[in-house]
């Protein structure tokens, strides 16, 4: 656990410096242009390019050390803040170069998480990898809650230029723990070979790690219900400004939207540090469909009655569901795959998760507007039914998206819910496993015959 441990403050660290760059370097494209297309071109960035490079970062994981692809992921991240950093300093800082390094640290992600999670098997012992999932999205839960406070406060001080150093020095430390640490690989690398001796193709890997992924009907549930989880939570947060508007006087619209968000990233943080505190359940899949009901629920009522106290207190609660699904979740995924081949399978998991969280941005006003809202608007076809049920006179399109959103979760959550994983034996984690029989995981009952 001492390595991880490590290896988890530099994550901390740079995705602290992250979230900083990102929330200064987008108020700094939209005060520049006034374009909103352009800000959410920034977003975008964001995400599809790394979503582009999970296949193939998925076979470099798995062919290669997980440590030399994390330092040299974090390497090529740092260089790209540098090359910022130097625009900036000498006054020739465009958007378009923010748009470049976007895609690079974008890409970079794309290989540094599938490997740290894949490395993580075999840094911590099975017991203490739902603790070690937990910590990651304590990590991640705190760098979203401070980023901005300290963006804000970073820009008072120093201007931008402070802010781009901040996130070169992130990096740099990141880099000092992994150059640090030591932990145990897979066995195969860095080069796997098949039973002929020679390096299997690159589709022949994909196919491998697709197989995997889904291949038993419970693995499968899980992705899906990951997949539509963040997709949910995409929706929910793109809808949520617009909600709290509509449901508030003007002098206390700020006070409230802060109120809300507040409220989600609390419970956020209380639920990752408590996975973090508590071990792992020896019953992860229940865990998991009453987390995911949990919050599937909360935003149903947020949709009926969208009011600035329900919606802050459904946006605590919906976070409060996230860590437990996350960390449940990888740790059926790692008991249930083996170690030389979770870089694939981990890379093409993040790939259909972010899917779902870029559905959700792209389509949640598409939808709200133009779908939703002539529905149950007076005199639409649902407004004498289902738009009685919406307590709100305000943005009714975005109520009905919120409900049928959560409807979905809870739906999704509970068709699964009898769903078995099957683990591999112990001794596979990390040695080739003797045996091709898998054995049942603790938690769940035998499927039957």
């Amino acid at each position: 656990m001492t390595t991880f441990l490590l290896v988890w403050a530099g994550r901390l660290l740079t995705a602290l410096g992250s979230s900083i760059s990102g929330f200064a370097l987008g108020l700094w494209i939209y005060q520049r242009t006034g374009s909103v297309t352009q800000f959410a071109t920034g977003l975008l960035l964001g995400f599809a390019p790394g979503m582009l490079a999970a296949p193939v970062a998925g076979v470099l994981v798995d062919r290669y050390r997980r440590r030399t692809v994390l330092l040299c992921a974090d390497a090529a991240a740092m260089l790209a803040a540098v090359a910022l950093l130097t625009a900036q300093t000498t006054g020739h800082l465009a958007v378009w170069q923010v748009y470049a390094t976007t895609v690079v640290e974008s890409c970079c992600a794309a290989f540094q998480w599938p490997a740290l999670a894949a490395a993580v098997t075999g840094m911590v012992r099975p017991e203490q990898r739902g603790r070690a999932g937990a910590m990651t999205q304590t990590a991640l839960a705190g760098a979203q809650l401070l980023g901005p406070t300290l963006a804000a406060v970073l820009l008072g001080a120093g201007g931008l230029r402070a802010v781009l150093v901040t996130d070169v020095v992130s990096f740099a430390l990141g880099v000092l723990t992994l150059l640090l640490a030591r932990f145990p690989e897979p066995p195969g690398h860095p080069a796997r070979t098949d039973q002929a001796g020679q390096r299997p193709g690159w589709r022949a890997e994909l196919a491998e790690g697709r197989r995997l992924l889904t291949g038993q009907p419970g693995l499968r549930h899980l992705l899906r219900l990951v997949t539509v989880f963040n997709g949910v939570e995409a929706t929910a947060t793109a809808l949520l400004v617009p909600l709290v508007l509509a449901a508030t006087p003007a002098p206390a619209q700020n006070a409230a939207v802060a109120l809300v968000s507040t409220c989600g990233g609390l419970g956020l943080a209380v639920s990752s540090v408590a996975m973090a505190i508590w071990s792992t359940p020896r019953r992860p899949l229940p865990w998991i469909t009453s987390a995911t009901v949990l919050s599937g629920g909360a935003v149903l009522l947020a949709g009926l009655h969208p009011r600035p106290g329900l919606l802050a207190a459904a946006a605590f609660t919906f976070f409060l569901g996230l860590p437990v699904v996350t960390s449940c979740s990888q740790v059926l995924w790692q008991s249930a795959v083996a170690a030389e081949a979770q870089g694939r399978v981990f890379a093409l998991r993040r790939m259909f998760t972010q899917g779902g969280m870029l559905l959700g941005y792209l389509l949640a006003g598409p939808l709200a507007s133009q779908v939703c809202a002539p529905l149950v608007s007076p005199g639409g076809p649902l407004a004498a039914t289902l738009g009685r049920l919406l307590d709100t006179a305000g943005d009714r399109g975005s109520a009905l998206l919120l409900c049928g959103s959560g409807l979905l979760l809870v739906v999704t959550g509970l068709v699964g819910r009898r769903h078995t994983i099957t683990a591999l034996p112990p001794a596979a984690e990390h040695p080739p496993p003797a045996r091709d029989t898998p054995t049942p995981l603790p938690e769940t009952r035998p499927r039957p015959s």
